[in-house]
């Protein structure tokens, strides 16, 4: 009798942890879900830069190929 409710302890354990496992990959899936639906949002910069104010911030050298 002992070995049947040491057992059933066992079973009851294994499937709470596998219960728990589940639920965990269940709410991971709605938050990546979530994150997907999401829309991104857009900053449109107007205006105008010289190009040469450009390069020269981006190249460190005086050189360039």
């Amino acid at each position: 009798m002992r070995q049947r409710v040491l057992a059933l302890a066992i079973a009851v354990a294994v499937n709470g942890a596998a219960l728990a496992t589940v639920n965990v990959a269940m709410l991971d899936g709605a938050a990546r879900e979530h994150l997907a639906q999401q829309e991104v949002e857009r900053i449109v910069i107007t205006g105008e830069r010289p190009a040469d104010a450009l390069a020269a911030r981006n190249c460190t050298g005086r050189h360039t190929l």
